[in-house]
């Protein structure tokens, strides 16, 4: 079975390297603005996207609703340690939640939403 691959959008390189090591059995592929972001989202196939709120292009619910346009299926989840983004407004616009960076369930919260997510 090959792995699953997920697209981490998220300006900060470190912040990719720990979700892309959390997520190791995954193949995990960063991009660290929208336009990149959008770039590999029409290349290649993914299982997931997880998108960070603030980018240095715009937002995450900017191009989660621009990912929407071409790929209806694949699942969202917003990765984010901003106060902006709630899970009802995550939900609102498609996307299948909020898992908030630097609470001191991140890691156990983003591999039970991943492995959920994965799964369906």
């Amino acid at each position: 079975m090959s792995k699953k691959r997920i697209m981490c959008v998220e300006d900060n390189q470190d912040a990719c390297e720990l979700i892309s090591t959390i997520l190791e059995n995954c193949e995990v592929l960063n991009a660290y603005s929208m336009a990149d972001a959008l770039r590999l989202s029409t290349q290649k196939k993914f299982d997931l996207y997880l998108l960070d709120y603030h980018l240095p292009d715009g937002t995450g619910l900017e191009l989660a609703l621009l990912i929407k346009n071409f790929d209806t299926k694949t699942p969202i989840l917003f990765v984010t340690g901003s106060v902006s983004m709630t899970e009802r407004q995550a939900i609102k616009i498609g996307a299948q939640g909020v898992v908030k960076k630097g609470t001191h369930t991140f890691v156990e919260e983003l591999k039970k939403r991943v492995t959920h997510l994965l799964e369906k």
